[in-house]
């Protein structure tokens, strides 16, 4: 019996799959018949907000835009929230209207559609055993770093020579070419999708390849501010080819600091693989954003462990998640948010196992202070106080309407 680790085995045993499974003989692509399972999907994926920004430098609305491109004015608006995206015919008639090249507004992430139906093939590797599909950046730094097969020394003398060779565009853009394993994950990126770098390494298309975009830190290595999917999807790439015919990837080197890489990786999320609340939370933290800061403030002070929080309290009394409606309490309505986890504090409802810090919970307190003032506070404490409480007549309601007549009628 394997008496390691058991995240470390697990870690190992994906390791495994994604590089060695992609040795032995087999070719780049570990589902040869995937092309042939499904049609691959290639769309022209628009950058919303540079296309509202030149429109607008150009002095034209949106009807005026819809109109010479012969489309509705709704089309305009899905195009630049980012709802939908035109044909390659409407794309061009677009880029022609605005005198402005395809590449100024295109986003090219990874030559396919990954809400297309997931291929036969993908599907059975991410249910083979052993398979862990998400790493942390830990987990993915590792991966990375095993297939280094050079120094810190070394790399760090063939990024200079990189740096020597770098085309650059004005102050703030560098780009230079290197080995996909000379790169670092910082501990605040995303988690990373193995699964969907491996369909990225199938479906590669150089042309369809956006820059990675990375930064210096400040110990002098090579970071990743946005791409990590795609470093991983290279490094699959090149498991099985020869040296020479092995691809570099190509490194939008941004002149900034770390905080400004969390931002920048907040904002280039268009048409990338969508961001859970956990890599929100964890890029907006390192990224000083104010109303991230504020809610982190707000439920550590109380003892309440937010789930996508790295740093653990010692014996918190409930959980919280990042959502958008608990970060917008936070800092539209923090007084009335504060009074709802004092009280049920005072009430004792955390001494439950079910977690009584709950959005439903808040919104039923917060309606009863606004309609009964502060004898809320009284009422409840005297009929509606303890866990067994909890338990029994809270937990198991299934509505906020329901929830709100049981503790009104506790005050009444």
């Amino acid at each position: 019996m394997d008496k390691r680790n058991p995240k470390r085995v697990r870690l190992e045993s994906t390791y495994n799959l994604v590089t060695n499974g992609l040795s032995k003989g087999k070719p780049l692509f570990l589902y040869k018949k995937l092309k042939q399972e499904r049609q691959v999907h290639i769309m022209c994926k628009i950058n919303g907000k540079k296309l509202t920004e030149i429109r607008m430098e150009r002095g034209l609305s949106r009807a005026d835009l819809a109109t010479k491109i012969g489309m509705s004015k709704s089309s305009v608006v899905k195009y630049e929230t980012g709802v939908a995206n035109p044909s390659d015919k409407v794309a061009d008639k677009i880029c022609m209207i605005l005198k402005v090249n395809r590449g100024e507004i295109e986003i090219h992430d990874v030559g396919y559609n990954f809400m297309d139906q997931e291929s036969k093939t993908v599907h059975r590797v991410r249910t083979q055993k052993g398979f862990h599909r998400y790493s942390t950046p830990e987990e993915t730094e590792k991966i990375i770093s095993t297939e280094c097969k050079v120094n810190d020394e070394k790399v760090k003398s063939e990024i200079k020579s990189a740096f020597n060779l770098s085309v650059g565009i004005g102050n703030r853009k560098k780009y230079i070419q290197i080995d996909p394993t000379f790169v670092h994950v910082p501990a605040w990126q995303r988690d990373t999708d193995i699964a969907k770098a491996m369909e990225i390494a199938e479906n590669f298309k150089e042309d369809k390849f956006d820059p990675i975009k990375g930064y210096i830190n400040a110990n002098g290595k090579l970071d990743i501010a946005d791409g990590v999917h795609r470093i991983i999807a290279l490094i699959i790439y090149n498991k099985d080819k020869k040296e020479d015919e092995k691809l570099k990837a190509i490194i939008d080197v941004l002149n900034c600091n770390e905080i400004e890489a969390a931002l920048t990786f907040l904002g280039q999320q268009s048409g990338r693989k969508p961001m859970t609340v956990k890599d929100t939370y964890r890029a907006a933290i390192k990224g000083n954003v104010p109303e991230y800061l504020e809610f982190r403030d707000i439920f550590t002070s109380e003892k309440i462990q937010i789930t996508a929080e790295k740093e653990k309290i010692d014996n918190p009394i409930g959980t919280i998640t990042p959502s958008a409606t608990a970060l917008r309490w936070a800092n539209r309505d923090k007084e009335n948010l504060i009074k709802a986890i004092k009280l049920i504090k005072e009430l004792e409802w955390c001494g439950s196992e079910k977690n009584a810090f709950t959005l439903r919970n808040f919104s039923t307190i917060k309606k009863l202070y606004a309609n009964y003032g502060d004898e809320v506070k009284a009422k409840l404490l005297a009929n509606c106080k303890g866990a067994v409480f909890y338990e029994s007549k809270v937990v198991p309601v299934k509505s906020n309407a329901e929830l709100y007549d049981i503790l009104s009628a506790e005050i009444k």
